[in-house]
This record gives C-alpha cells, structure tokens and sequence, in this order.
C-alpha cells in the first residue's frame, strides 16, 4: 500500500494506458484509460454484479468484466475500503519525512486500534491548517489496511489470473478521479461516494483532504426501504429506485427516513470540520451507485442545505467512439473509484 503525495500526482508522467478494477461490495467495475499527447481516452469500461459475495462469484464477475470490456491487460490498479481501513488525521510537530517516519514507528499505534504486525501503514504529510500554532505544527494523513484484506485482494485478483500494480484505498481513488478531472473548484467540499452498505465522505480544502468518514449507510437501506413500504422484491426495487415513473412521490416518502439518517451523520462531520478545522462544506460532490438513484442530489440538498451535484468523471474524458455512450451515461457514476484508480497510471 502507498499513499502518493498529491503533487507527484500531477507530475508523475502517465504511462500510455491503465486499468482500474473496482471490487466493490455488490459489483465489480473496471475502465481502462489511454493517454496521448495529454489527454486522457476512456477506452474501454464494463460494470459487473455478482451472483453472491463468495470469492469464486467475485473471481468470475471480475473475469466477465474484463472480458466484456475488451482489456486484455493482466496489471491492474485496485482498491480496499471497508472497517478493516483506518484513515487519521492526526496533527504532528513539524518535522521531516525522515523524522516523521521514525516518530511515527514508535508511536504510530496509538492512532490504530490494531496490532501493528496485524496491519501495513502509510503517511503522508498535507499542508497544516491549524491557525492555533501556525510553522510549529503539521497535519500528517495516516492510513493502515490489515494485511488479511490485502491478501485476501491479491488472492482474488490472482485467482482471476490478474496482478496489482497499486493497491490504495477506496475513498481516496474516488477524490484521485476528482482531483485530476477537477470540475475547477476550490475552497472546501465534500465527496460522498454513496455505496450498497457504506457511504465513504472524504471533506477537502482546495482539493487536499482534511477529513474522511465512512457511514453504514447505503443503496441497500434504500432498497430494503422499497421492499417494505411497496412490498415487493429487491430486484424490482432496485428498478424503481431508477426509474419510478409515476411513484416518484410515494418512492421519496418511502426512503426520505433513510436520507433523513444519512445527512443527520453528514451534518455531524461538515459541523466537526468547521468547529475543529474553521472549515465550512460549501458543495457536496455525489458519487458510486446510490448517484443514479432518480432524485438524490435534490433530497439530499434540500436536507441539508447545500448545493449538492452528481459528479461523473466520464464526463471530464475523451469517449472512445466504440463505446456504448447510452450505458455510459447511466453508468458513469458508478465508474469514479475505477477512474481514479486508473488515473495512477
């Protein structure tokens, strides 16, 4: 695992194409990406449910997606979320890297609540906002995975005849996407990729993260919501969740407690951000499989308040004239993490 520093982000020269494998938690999406003379082509791109959550089923949704999309690549860049991620932000005397990384092998377990032989761990230092002691202090990015999930990732991939040339962390690609097909906006702003079980925020300050949350809250809430105000199944809510045609009323009434839940724990962190940070959310970005859900970025911001908007990284590409732009337009949420992923080159 490796925390790249966001300058060498930009100035890192991009290789001439990139795949990003997004294994979610109830489907798989990968693109790949092509770069020529600066620009950036989404060449191929395919989305995959799974049958279940057993290894094998993600194996062979995982092997359908490339295949589909036509990638023949075997070197892919991949991600990990979930509670087995820790994601600090801690504040440290001002030091160098060098000092930092030795202060922090002796003192890094106090942040995770882990065994250190039991995790891998990265830093990386962000510029300090701290107007208390301005020059004598830093904010430092501190991120652990337990090494059970990244070998179980690398299992999976390699049973799918595939192997890692990055493996980072969900909520980060998703800002990676954000970042290098930037929307041009600065000052401070939330990135919510809302998912099937969880919804990861990650707040940042003209485009460098101060704060990152995850919520169990997600698209699957909202199903189960569907299924038992309508009494129907889960495939014919999923249905209704994106296309309600005359029950859009009823449909917003049905899930309105879910993202009444949903922003009581969003407005908990932008409050956080602002009282500790001097940090106010001035928009808030949408994001992953919830996005697609017919009306969420009006529910939400007339919930909370604040502009929100649907970010679809697609739209910041060159499209690939072979490519299916219908199933794009509906699938180009869904697509931010693997965009982000594949933008590390």
């Amino acid at each position: 695992m490796q925390i790249k520093q966001l300058s060498e982000r930009f100035a890192k020269k991009k290789s001439s194409s990139a795949v990003g494998l997004d294994i979610g938690n109830s489907s798989v999406k990968v693109v790949q990406l092509n770069s020529c003379a600066g620009t950036r082509e989404l060449a191929h791109f395919d989305v995959q449910a799974y049958k279940s959550r057993q290894r094998r089923d993600i194996v062979a949704s995982i092997k359908k997606a490339m295949e589909t999309a036509g990638i023949d690549s075997q070197i892919v860049n991949t991600s990990v979320a979930g509670q087995a991620v820790i994601v600090r932000y801690i504040q440290m005397p001002r030091m160098t890297k060098e000092e930092l990384s030795k202060a922090l092998k002796l003192g890094v377990g106090k942040y995770i609540p882990f065994n250190l032989d039991e995790v891998n761990y990265d830093f990386q230092i962000l510029d300090d906002f701290s107007a208390s002691a301005p020059g004598k202090t830093m904010r430092v990015l501190l991120v652990a995975v337990k090494k059970e999930v990244i070998e179980e990732r690398i299992k999976i991939l390699k049973e799918a005849n595939l192997t890692p040339a990055v493996i980072d962390v969900d909520a980060f690609a998703s800002v990676n996407s954000f970042h290098l097909v930037s929307q041009g906006s600065s000052g401070v702003i939330a990135v919510l990729d809302i998912g099937a079980d969880i919804t990861s925020t990650t707040i940042l300050r003209d485009i460098v993260p101060i704060f990152n949350r995850d919520v169990p809250l997600g698209g699957n809430n909202l199903t189960k919501a569907l299924i038992e105000e309508f009494e129907i199944n889960a495939e014919e809510a999923d249905r209704l969740k994106h296309n309600p045609k005359d029950k859009y009323g009823d449909l917003i009434n049905a899930v309105r407690p879910v993202f009444d839940s949903l922003a009581k724990e969003l407005q908990r962190s932008f409050n956080y951000c602002e009282s500790q940070l001097g940090a106010m959310v001035q928009k808030v970005f949408l994001t992953g499989g919830t996005a697609k859900f017919k009306g969420v970025d009006k529910v939400l911001s007339s919930i909370l308040g604040i502009d929100v908007e649907i970010w679809d990284p697609t739209l910041k590409l060159q499209i690939n004239e072979s490519l299916e732009k219908e199933r794009l337009k509906e699938t180009g949420p869904i697509l931010t993490v693997a965009v982000g992923l594949a933008l590390r080159g």
